[in-house]
C-alpha cells in the first residue's frame, strides 16, 4: 500500500508540473515541420555546405509528392525545321517517373530516359549524374503537324498521374510580293516592289533583295536603288527603283532569313502597248471590241454558215413554184 500511495503522489506531482507550464508546445522532429500557436508552418534552415555557406532548398520539404515548378514557359514557338525544347521541371519526384506524353493522338513520347516512338526526332534530355530535377522534351526538325498540346507526367497515381502542359506552335515563315507574278513598266518610271512576311514569332534579321540571282547593292547613295523596311510581326519591306531603264528587266526576288523566297517578273517597255500591260501595279488592259482571238473567229464563222443553211431550207418551198418543169 504504501508503493501505491507513492506512485500515486509522483503521478500528482507530475501532473501538477506539467499543467503549471501553461498550454504545452508540440514536439519538434528532425525533417519536420514546426507548428505552434498563430505560427503556420517553417521550413527547416537548409543544411550548411562543407564550405560554410548556406546552401538553398532547391524544393519544398515535407512536401506530400512528387510537384511541377511552374517557372518553365507553357507556350513555346519554333519556326519549321528548327530545335523545339519543352521544359519540365519536377521536385520531390522520389522512385516516381516522369514521361512525355502527346495529347493529340495520346502517344507516349519518353518514358524515363528512354524513347518510346519510332521518330527519331524525340528525345528526353536529362543528366541524373548531377541529381537534376529538370526532364526536357527535345524535338529536331519541328514540323507544322507538331504543333499542338504535350504534357509531362508523374505516375503518382496508376491511373491518374500528375500532369504539367506545354503548348507547342509550328510556324512556316512565308513571304510574297504584292501584286502579279509578271508586270510592264515603262521606260523611265518608278519600279515598287512590296515584299510582306508573315508568320515570324520575330521580325527576321536579314532581308535581301535579288535582282536576276545577284544581291542588289542599295548602299550606295548615288544608286537609283533604295528599300525600306518596316519591322514587326507582319514584317514589309519596299524596294525602289528610280527611272528604269532596259537593264532592269527580269526577275526580282524578295529573300527573307528563315523564310520563303518570293519572286516576281519585270519586263521594260520602250512605248509599246500589249493586250494585256501592268504599269506600276495598275492594269491597264485593250477592249475587247479590237481584238478576236481565233477561237472567237471560229464560232462568228459558223454562226453564218448555219444562218445561211437555215434560210435556205426557209426559202426553197416558196421558190418551188417558179420553177422550170
Amino acid at each position: 500500500m504504501e508503493l501505491v500511495a507513492r506512485l500515486s503522489e509522483t503521478l500528482r506531482v507530475v501532473l501538477l508540473l506539467i499543467c503549471s507550464q501553461g498550454t504545452p508546445s508540440y514536439g519538434r522532429l528532425p525533417g519536420s515541420r514546426y507548428y505552434g500557436r498563430d505560427a503556420g508552418i517553417v521550413f527547416p534552415e537548409p543544411s550548411p555546405s562543407p564550405a560554410g555557406a548556406r546552401r538553398p532548398i532547391p524544393w519544398y520539404p515535407n512536401a506530400p509528392g512528387p510537384m511541377f515548378d511552374p517557372s518553365p514557359p507553357q507556350n513555346v514557338t519554333a519556326l519549321k525545321d528548327d530545335i523545339a525544347y519543352l521544359h519540365c521541371i519536377v521536385h520531390n519526384r522520389g522512385n516516381k517517373t516522369v514521361s512525355w506524353i502527346r495529347v493529340s493522338d495520346l502517344h507516349i513520347l519518353t518514358v524515363a530516359r528512354y524513347t518510346y516512338t519510332a521518330d527519331d526526332r524525340f528525345e528526353v534530355i536529362h543528366s541524373p549524374a548531377s541529381n537534376s530535377q529538370s526532364w526536357i522534351l527535345k524535338i529536331n526538325s519541328v514540323q507544322p503537324r507538331d504543333s499542338g498540346r504535350y504534357e509531362c507526367q508523374v505516375n503518382t497515381h496508376q491511373t491518374d498521374p500528375i500532369t504539367f502542359p506545354v503548348y507547342l506552335s509550328v510556324f512556316v515563315p512565308t513571304a510574297h510580293i504584292l501584286g502579279s507574278a509578271e508586270r510592264y513598266v515603262d521606260r523611265g518610271s518608278t519600279i515598287n516592289l512590296t515584299c510582306i512576311i508573315n508568320f515570324n514569332p520575330e521580325s527576321p534579321t536579314e532581308i535581301f533583295w535579288y535582282h536576276n540571282n545577284k544581291v542588289i547593292n542599295y548602299d550606295n547613295r548615288d544608286s537609283r536603288v533604295s528599300v525600306i523596311t518596316d519591322r514587326g510581326s507582319i514584317t514589309k519591306t519596299v524596294l525602289l527603283i528610280h527611272d528604269a531603264h532596259d537593264a532592269a528587266t527580269g526577275t526580282y526576288s524578295c529573300v527573307p532569313s528563315h523564310s520563303a523566297t518570293a519572286s516576281v517578273r519585270i519586263h521594260i517597255l520602250n512605248g509599246e502597248k500589249p493586250a494585256a500591260m501592268q504599269t506600276n501595279g495598275a492594269s491597264t488592259t485593250v477592249g475587247p471590241c479590237c481584238f478576236y482571238s481565233l477561237a472567237q473567229l471560229v464560232v462568228v464563222v459558223v454562226a453564218v454558215v448555219q444562218l445561211v443553211t437555215v434560210v435556205q431550207l426557209v426559202a426553197v418551198p416558196f421558190l418551188w413554184p417558179l420553177s422550170p418543169p
